[in-house]
């Protein structure tokens, strides 16, 4: 296993991710959704779930990261994305990810998404 690189959160496919970068690879997995603290929308879900915990009695899954291997990185490119973000752009041999973040950690994911590249 490899040393971790760079921590950070961000957004891909339009949902919160928490992305690790590691000296091999890079790993990511979905957040879950937060909750407001409107009452209606605390209770209503759980009843829903409360009841389909009775009627329907579902398996529960752990949440999955998803995992690009350095040597499988074809390509890094960066794209402003609005007054404070930019997409860094991973291309692999068969995929496309696009990380959304701040301007600033854009430049230190793509710097070292690109030292894993040239490795």
């Amino acid at each position: 296993m490899s040393d971790l690189i760079l921590h950070t959160k961000s957004r891909i496919s339009g949902k919160n991710a928490d992305v690790h970068i590691y000296g091999n690879r890079i790993e990511w997995a979905m957040e879950p959704h937060s909750m407001g603290y409107n009452i209606t929308a605390l209770v209503l879900p759980l009843f829903t779930a409360f009841l389909s915990l009775i009627w329907m009695r579902p398996s529960f899954k752990t949440q999955a990261t998803e995992v690009i291997p350095a040597s499988k990185i074809t390509s890094i490119q960066t794209k402003k994305d609005g007054a404070v973000n930019t997409k860094v752009i991973v291309i692999t041999s068969g995929n496309t990810i696009e990380f959304r973040t701040s301007h600033d950690k854009a430049q230190q994911i793509k710097s070292a998404l690109t030292g894993l590249a040239t490795q």
